[in-house]
C-alpha cells in the first residue's frame, strides 16, 4: 500500500493544479472525474437554448474532463449514465426516434433521474440547470441534424455509416459550451468540478477500514481505469471475479483482501496518470515513471540514456552546453570536450536538491488486457537517487554516436560516452534487425527493462549476467546487421554493460588491456582486432568496400577461436602485401606480443567468454590512435 499513499501525498502536494488545463500540458484530474475524447460541441445559453454545434476533428482538443460515478467510471454494456456529459444515448431524448434502437431505452431516463437529482441538492451549479433545461427539450439530435452535424441516411434514419473521428455517429461523446456564463467551457470549470465532488461524496454509503490510511472512510470497489493512456481499461486494482472467487482460501470476501477508501484511490490513481502523462516512458506496453513526491521538480530520465536524460528538466543548463563548439574542435576531442561540458551542467542540477526531498519509481507492465501489475517499485532520498544515477551513468557507459538538440532546435551527431538506455540494452540482447533500427517482442522488452530499473537506482549490485551473454551472443553475429548497427547499437552496448559489472570491483576500464593480460578471452578478442584492421586498411589503400573476413568467421571465432583463427589468418596473406611497410611491422608487432601471451595462457578451441568484445574493441582504439599519431606527426613535418 506504500505506492497508493505516496501518490495519494503527491496529489495533495500538487492540488492546487486539479483541473487546470493549462497549453498542451497534462491535467491533474478532480477527484470524481475522468476524460473522454468528445466528438460533438454543443453551445446553448443560460436558458438551455440551443445556439449551435460542431463536430470536432482529431488532433483538436478533444479530451474532455467529465464527472462521472464509480459506476460509469467502470461501465460495460449495462445502463450507466455520467452525471453531465456522456454519448448520445443518453443525453437525447429523441435518440429512439431517429435511431429505432430499442436496446438503448432507458438509457435518457436514467440520465436525468440521476441529473435532477444533482439539480435538487445544494451542491447544484447553474451550468447544471442549464444542460438539463435544454436536455428535457428532448431535441438534442434534430438540432444536430439541424445544424449539419449528424446526418441521416436515404430512410431518414441515423446510423453508424457515417463516422465521426472513425467512431458511428450514435456512439458520439457531446460536451457543452454554456454562452453567458462566466466559465463557458463546462469541461474548464473548476467550481463545477468541486461542487460534483462535494455532492457525490456526500451520497456514497457506510465506511469500512482503508487499508492505505488506517482510517474508516467510504471505500471503493471500482477503481480507476485509463491509467497509461485515456483508452486503456486495465486496471491496478480490481475484484470483480464473482465466479473463479480466486481470493477464496485465504478471505472470505473480497474487501479482506484489499480494502481503500474512495478518495485515497481516486488521489492516487489520478496523480499516476498525471504523473505518466507528463514525464512517464510509456512504450512496449509498460508505463515507467519517476517523480520527486514532496514538490514539482523535474528528476532525470532513468529509461534514457545519460545525456537525453535531462533533457527535459528547466533546472538543468543544457543552452550552456556548446554543441556546435563541440562539433567545432579538433575530431578526436569532440566527445572529451562535450563530457566535460555536460558534467558540470548536471553538477549544477545535482546541487539544487534539497537534503529532504524524496523520489519515487514505479513500474507497470500488463499482466492481461484488464490488469496491471506493479512490476517495481521504490522510494529513497532524492540525494539518494541522484548518487545512484551518477554511479550507474558514470560506469555503464560506452563511446557511442548520439545525437543532440543545439539551441536553434536542430539536432547534432556527436560521438561521446554515455550510458545507453535500458530498452537499449533489452534491443542489443534480443533485438533483430528491420530496415536500420533494432527490433524486439514487446514483453520481451518490459521484462529486459524492468529488470535493469534496480540496477540503476542501486539496488542490485550487477546487470544480470544472462542479459550480457545474450547481448554477447547477438554482438558475435555481425553479419545479421548492417555495420553502423552492429557497432554503435550493440558492440557499444553491451561493452557498456561489461563495464558496469567491471568497474564494480574498483577496477577501470582506464587499464583494461594492461590488466587483462593473462585472460585468453579479451586476448583472442585483442587478436580478432589486429586482423580486422589490417585487412580494413589493406581494403582503404586499394578502395574496396565489402564484408571483412573477420566479420565473416566472427560467430565460428566466439565458439572456436583457435581453428578460426587459423582460417582468417590464411585469408589475410593478399592483404598483407597491399599494407605499407610501417603498417605491416605495427601489425606483426601487434600480433606477436599478444600470441606471447595467449601461448601460455590456452591458445584452444573453448568458447570465449563476453569480456573478448571489449578486448576487441580497446584494441582497435589502440590501434587507431597510434596510426592517428603517425599520421599526424609526419603532417606536422
Amino acid at each position: 500500500m506504500a505506492w497508493l499513499k505516496t501518490l495519494a501525498d503527491t496529489y495533495d502536494v500538487h492540488s492546487e493544479l486539479a483541473g487546470v488545463i493549462k497549453n498542451d500540458q497534462p491535467v491533474l484530474l478532480p477527484i470524481s472525474h475522468s476524460t473522454f475524447n468528445a466528438q460533438i460541441e454543443v453551445t446553448i445559453d443560460e436558458d438551455g437554448n440551443f445556439i449551435s454545434a460542431k463536430k470536432l476533428e482529431k488532433g483538436a482538443d478533444i479530451v474532455t474532463i467529465i464527472p462521472v460515478t464509480e459506476d460509469s467510471a467502470a461501465r460495460g454494456n449495462g445502463i450507466l449514465p455520467h452525471p453531465l456529459c456522456d454519448k448520445l444515448c443518453y443525453l437525447a431524448g429523441d435518440f429512439a426516434a431517429y435511431t429505432g434502437d430499442k436496446k438503448k431505452e432507458g438509457c435518457y431516463e436514467a440520465y436525468m433521474e440521476q441529473l435532477d437529482d444533482w439539480t435538487r441538492s445544494e451542491y447544484v451549479h447553474p451550468v447544471v440547470r442549464s444542460i438539463k433545461k435544454y436536455l428535457e427539450k428532448r431535441s438534442l439530435i434534430h438540432d444536430l441534424i439541424e445544424d449539419q452535424v449528424l446526418v441521416l441516411n436515404e430512410s431518414g434514419v441515423l446510423t453508424d455509416q457515417i463516422k465521426l473521428q472513425g467512431s458511428g455517429q450514435t456512439g458520439a461523446n457531446v460536451r457543452f459550451i454554456i454562452h453567458g456564463n462566466d466559465v463557458p467551457y463546462v469541461w474548464q470549470n473548476r467550481e463545477l468540478y468541486e461542487r460534483y465532488d462535494t455532492y457525490y461524496q456526500k451520497k456514497m454509503g457506510g465506511t469500512e477500514l482503508c487499508y492505505v490510511s488506517g482510517k474508516e472512510k467510504a471505500c471503493s470497489e471500482k477503481h480507476p481505469s485509463k491509467i497509461r493512456n485515456s483508452g486503456d481499461k486495465a486496471k491496478l486494482i480490481s475484484g470483480n471475479d464473482e465466479s473463479g472467487f480466486t481470493y477464496r482460501g485465504r478471505f472470505v470476501s473480497k474487501e479482506q483482501a484489499v480494502s481503500v477508501g474512495y478518495v485515497v484511490s481516486q488521489k492516487a490513481h489520478n496523480a499516476l496518470k498525471w504523473l505518466i502523462q507528463k514525464q512517464g516512458y510509456t512504450r512496449d506496453g509498460s508505463a515507467v515513471v519517476c517523480w520527486m513526491t514532496n514538490r514539482d521538480m523535474p528528476v532525470p530520465d532513468m529509461m534514457k540514456d545519460s545525456v537525453h536524460a535531462y533533457e527535459d528538466i528547466d533546472e538543468f543548463d543544457f543552452d550552456a552546453i556548446d554543441v556546435m563548439g563541440a562539433a567545432g574542435t579538433n575530431q578526436k576531442d569532440t566527445g572529451k570536450y562535450f563530457a566535460e561540458q555536460f558534467n558540470h551542467a548536471v553538477r549544477g542540477y545535482a546541487a539544487k536538491i534539497k537534503v529532504d526531498d524524496k523520489i519515487a519509481v514505479i513500474a507497470l507492465d500488463a499482466a492481461t488486457t484488464g490488469r496491471l501489475s506493479i512490476a517495481y517499485y521504490d522510494e529513497m532520498g532524492a540525494k539518494q537517487y541522484m548518487d545512484a544515477l551518477l554511479n550507474w551513468q558514470e560506469h555503464c557507459k560506452w563511446n557511442r554516436y548520439i545525437k543532440v538538440e543545439e539551441m536553434s532546435g536542430e539536432k547534432k551527431g556527436i560521438s561521446c560516452e554515455c550510458s545507453p538506455a535500458p530498452r537499449d540494452m533489452a534491443l542489443a540482447a534480443f533485438g533483430v534487425q528491420r530496415s536500420n533500427w533494432l527490433e524486439a517482442d514487446g514483453k520481451l522488452i518490459r521484462t529486459v527493462t524492468n529488470r535493469l530499473l534496480p540496477c540503476i537506482t542501486g539496488k542490485r549490485a550487477e546487470i544480470p549476467k544472462d542479459l550480457i551473454r545474450a547481448a554477447a551472443t547477438r554482438a558475435s553475429m555481425p553479419q545479421t546487421m548492417n555495420d553502423f548497427v552492429w557497432y554503435n547499437d550493440v558492440l557499444c552496448v553491451v561493452c557498456a554493460m561489461i563495464r558496469f559489472n567491471y568497474e564494480k570491483g574498483g577496477r577501470t576500464m582506464d587499464r583494461f588491456l594492461e590488466d587483462n593480460v593473462e585472460d585468453r578471452s579479451v586476448l583472442f578478442g585483442r587478436l580478432l582486432a589486429v586482423y580486422d584492421y589490417m585487412e580494413q586498411q589493406a581494403m582503404f589503400r586499394q578502395d574496396e568496400s565489402r564484408t571483412t573476413n573477420v566479420k565473416r568467421y566472427w560467430n565460428a571465432f566466439s565458439s572456436r577461436p583457435s581453428r578460426t583463427f587459423k582460417t582468417i589468418k590464411q585469408n589475410l596473406i593478399p592483404y598483407e602485401k597491399k599494407l605499407s611497410d610501417f603498417k605491416l611491422k605495427k601489425f606483426e608487432q601487434w600480433t606477436e606480443e599478444i600470441m606471447s601471451h595467449l601461448s601460455v595462457n590456452g591458445f584452444d578451441n573453448k568458447p570465449l567468454s563476453e569480456m573478448y568484445l571489449p578486448g576487441y574493441y580497446k584494441q582497435m582504439e589502440y590501434m587507431k590512435q597510434a596510426f592517428y599519431k603517425k599520421e599526424d606527426s609526419t603532417e606536422k613535418e
